[in-house]
């Protein structure tokens, strides 16, 4: 462990300076995705963009395959039910997975040669990402959550200049991707892996017993993160399908934004998420519902502003931003910007069932928000065409968040 190292661990932080880096790095973070895509549109073309845009949507599917919703157990084991070896070997296990369903999604759509071999590089790529949040889980149960946020900004920061710079050099999406990985690999090995070894017995684990029931508490969070993205997916499987790269670009650039209110809700909400679980733990109702309620108005407010915001300017912004002509696309831009408010919304409340360890709950509503989306789409699509998929994408969140605030409800009614 350098010096370096020795002085951010052993420094005392605030509550404020924990949530000042962890923003600042999940800044980082969800600019990435509209970062890494103006890039690629503008140096390399709507079609090449429309290439990466695919494997993008196709490696954040897999992405909550190696996640598998064990950030939010995980910090919320405040008794270390489980050992950091436990959910590491379970990460090999799920990465491991994960790549191979991009493999087997990326044979379902037909991609070409070129696609097929984009998008194999970028669901590695994104194993990156999927140890990034077990070491910052482990940081954040050890209250060094600004250690989280540190890393992004190396991390994604880095590899963002390392994408543009080699796009200027190369021309390559492939070399770029590549080159990038390999920067966030070894961001990785010389940040963040010297902490974890002094903050853990860092070890494959194979106690299967114990590997299984992690499967098992995490699996209903697993499944609400998977159906959700497989929900955004699947009007970019069907234009991947049926129409040209270049409108799955257009489709990306409109979609992008819906992400912002979410992002910004969690980088407010994940620095309070082990003091809601101590609340909660503790019986204190009072103190639980009243940081609740404080998080709910916070990301309200926010969406409403967001909304208000892209209804004005959002159109001619991302214009501007991305070099392309957005005529007519108004309408979807703005059902969509309306689902992103409620996936913040459910995001949340994910959260709190799972501090109630109620997260089984979670997906049975999410297969109800999915067959529902599945039962509406074609009447949708065929009435209403490509508005009609955004329309059907905004019925599955509307239902998540009703079905979710349900329960929330009647499970706070319930605390003794």
């Amino acid at each position: 462990m350098t010096k370096i190292h020795k002085y951010l661990l052993n420094r005392e932080v605030s509550l404020k300076e924990n949530t000042l880096w962890f923003t600042m790095g999940t800044l980082c973070s969800s600019a990435t995705s509209v970062l890494l895509m103006v890039y690629v549109t503008h140096l390399l073309g709507v079609d090449e963009a429309g290439v990466y845009s695919i494997a993008y949507s196709i490696a954040q599917l897999m992405l909550t395959i190696g996640w598998f919703g064990t950030r939010q157990f995980q910090v919320s084991d405040v008794e270390e039910e489980y050992s950091f070896s436990d959910y590491f070997t379970m990460k090999i296990i799920t990465s491991c997975i994960a790549l191979l369903g991009g493999l087997i999604y990326a044979g379902m759509l037909h991609l070409n040669a070129h696609k097929f071999m984009i998008t194999f590089l970028y669901c590695s790529f994104i194993i990156c990402d999927i140890f990034a949040d077990l070491f910052s889980a482990r940081f954040q149960q050890e209250d060094r959550l600004y250690l989280s946020g540190i890393s992004y900004i190396l991390r994604i920061g880095g590899y963002n200049v390392i994408f543009l710079v080699s796009l200027l050099i190369f021309r390559s999406l492939f070399i770029s991707i590549l080159l990038a990985f390999i920067y966030s690999l070894v961001e990785l090995i010389l940040f963040d892996y010297p902490f974890i070894k002094r903050m853990s017995d860092l070890k494959v684990h194979l106690d299967i017993k114990k590997i299984m029931n992690l499967f098992k508490n995490c699996f209903p969070l697993f499944i609400s993160s998977f159906v959700s993205t497989f929900i955004v997916n699947i009007p970019k499987n069907a234009i991947e399908l049926n129409l040209s790269s270049s409108i799955q670009t257009y489709y990306n650039i409109i979609f992008m934004p819906s992400s912002i209110v979410n992002m910004f809700c969690m980088f407010i909400f994940v620095p309070m998420y082990t003091q809601i679980a101590k609340k909660w733990h503790e019986d204190d109702k009072k103190s639980f519902i009243k940081v609740v309620q404080k998080v709910f108005l916070i990301a309200i407010l926010f969406s409403v502003f967001v909304f208000v915001g892209c209804a004005l300017l959002g159109i001619p912004f991302l214009e501007i931003l991305y070099g392309v002509n957005l005529d007519g696309y108004k309408t979807p831009f703005l059902i969509l910007i309306g689902a992103g408010c409620l996936t913040s919304i459910n995001s949340i409340l994910s959260y709190i069932m799972t501090v109630m360890r109620k997260q089984q709950y979670i997906l049975y509503i999410y297969i109800v928000a999915l067959v529902v989306s599945q039962v509406c789409i074609q009447f949708l699509i065929t009435r209403f065409g490509f508005v009609g998929a955004s329309i059907d994408y905004l019925i599955g969140m509307l239902c998540i968040t009703m079905f979710m605030f349900i329960v929330f409800v009647h499970n706070l009614h319930n605390k003794s």
